[in-house]
């Protein structure tokens, strides 16, 4: 029997202008916006998961600021998927098999009965293309493909999220 010791994403090398980028937007201050949930219920239904969240990722943390079967609140960066999704910031980040992938093998939020299988993320691009954080979905139950068009309603969507943040900051 080995020891496996999980390792955390590693920091974007972009962090401190994406960091002031999350600072600027407005979006830490915001916490279950109707438009923003409405959102992310559609995004759920629509790609047929058990859950749905728009997260933002800072410092030490991740913040889900809206969600579809999904708790909103702050999280640890260290054991978030979301930190490893805006390290691709032009891609659709897909985790057919959470259990099967070897970044995630002793992460402690996914070790319990019954947990994630399936994860996607849309990365939440602002200002000069960096990430804020990703618009995700989630389930129980792996997905090995997840088809063109559903990747490209993910992007599309979270492109929705930042146009919404950013009417939100405008007022």
């Amino acid at each position: 029997m080995g020891i496996t010791v999980y390792e955390p994403a590693p920091t974007p090398p972009d962090e401190p202008a994406r960091e002031r980028l999350v600072e600027g937007s407005g979006a830490l201050t915001l916490r279950d916006d109707g438009g923003l949930r409405s959102l992310v219920e559609d995004v759920r239904e629509t790609l047929q998961t058990q859950a749905a969240a728009v997260s933002i990722v800072y410092k030490d943390w991740h913040y889900v600021i809206a969600g579809a079967g999904y708790a909103s609140g702050a999280y640890s960066r260290r054991t978030s998927l979301c930190g490893h999704a805006i390290l691709s910031p032009n891609e659709v980040f897909h985790v057919a098999d959470i259990t099967e992938d070897t970044r995630f093998a002793g992460n402690p939020a996914l070790t319990e009965r019954d947990s994630l299988r399936f994860y996607a993320a849309a990365p939440l691009l602002a200002g000069a293309g960096l990430p804020l954080g990703t618009l995700c979905v989630f389930d129980r139950v792996p997905r090995v493909h997840l088809a063109t068009s559903d990747r490209s309603y993910l992007r599309r969507q979270a492109g929705m999220v930042v146009a919404r943040l950013e009417r939100l900051q405008a007022r």
